[in-house]
């Protein structure tokens, strides 16, 4: 990661773990968004098949006027950006991932009517947390690419604020334990925070990939964290990082 997104991480973690209210959760999230070149965004947690998306939202920052015509339609159960996530649970990139001439022609419509509040692309990000909630993390705007870089520090930036938006709800994450960290694993999560693949800690560390990667999936067992965005987070939030 170069140095301008590292700094932008790190003072995001940092004021991430500070913040007190949702609000300013919100501005802090807008702020690494807008850098990046994007112009809106949004953070719910998912809601079942029967229910609506009123209550779920934890972060707004789209048009208002789009916010209250998704609402009002529960456009959450058609949006195919929503559909694709939750069948892969991998990022996505809408313009990368799906095709317009396949969809349905209301999952057509949404994002027909995305596109004219100028949510013409974007990235989404599945999130989880350690309390079983699951919900999606949206960056949109015109601009049609994104870097690897960036798109890593996005789902950082999504996972450290969805674990402290709950933490702010009251929505407790599961008691754990204190977790031991191995030197080795340490060394390997503090190179992993800084950017680097895992090829590159090997040749840093003196290790080889797969050791490598040995000591981080054992992290994120010990972490309960689902991915690599989510073990940063959570390194962060219990202070095994600084």
């Amino acid at each position: 990661m170069n140095r301008i997104l590292a700094n932008l991480m790190f003072d995001f973690l940092k004021a991430c773990d500070a913040a007190h209210a949702s609000i300013e959760l919100s501005g802090l999230v807008a702020k690494v968004v807008m850098e990046l070149g994007f112009e809106s965004f949004a953070m719910a947690a998912l809601p079942l098949r029967h229910e609506r998306l009123e209550g779920r939202f934890l972060l707004n920052g789209w048009p208002r006027e789009w916010f209250e015509r998704y609402l009002r339609n529960n456009y959450i159960h058609r949006d195919p950006v929503v559909d694709l996530v939750r069948q892969n649970d991998k990022p996505i990139i809408w313009s990368k991932a799906i095709d317009h001439r396949g969809l349905a022609p209301k999952a057509r419509q949404i994002m027909k009517e995305a596109a004219q509040f100028g949510l013409v692309d974007g990235l989404t990000i599945p999130l989880h947390s350690t309390a079983g909630l699951d919900g999606v993390f949206s960056v949109s705007g015109p601009r049609l690419d994104i870097s690897t870089e960036e798109n890593n520090l996005l789902r950082i930036v999504a996972a450290s604020a969805f674990a402290r938006l709950l933490d702010l709800k009251g929505i407790k994450n599961k008691i754990r334990k204190p977790v031991a960290v191995t030197r080795s694993e340490s060394e390997c999560l503090a190179w992993c925070v800084a950017g680097k693949t895992d090829l590159e800690i090997g040749r840093i560390t003196g290790r080889s990939q797969r050791t490598v990667q040995i000591h981080l999936r054992n992290l994120q067992q010990k972490l309960q964290a689902k991915n690599r965005a989510q073990l940063i987070a959570e390194a962060f939030r219990q202070g095994l990082q600084r």
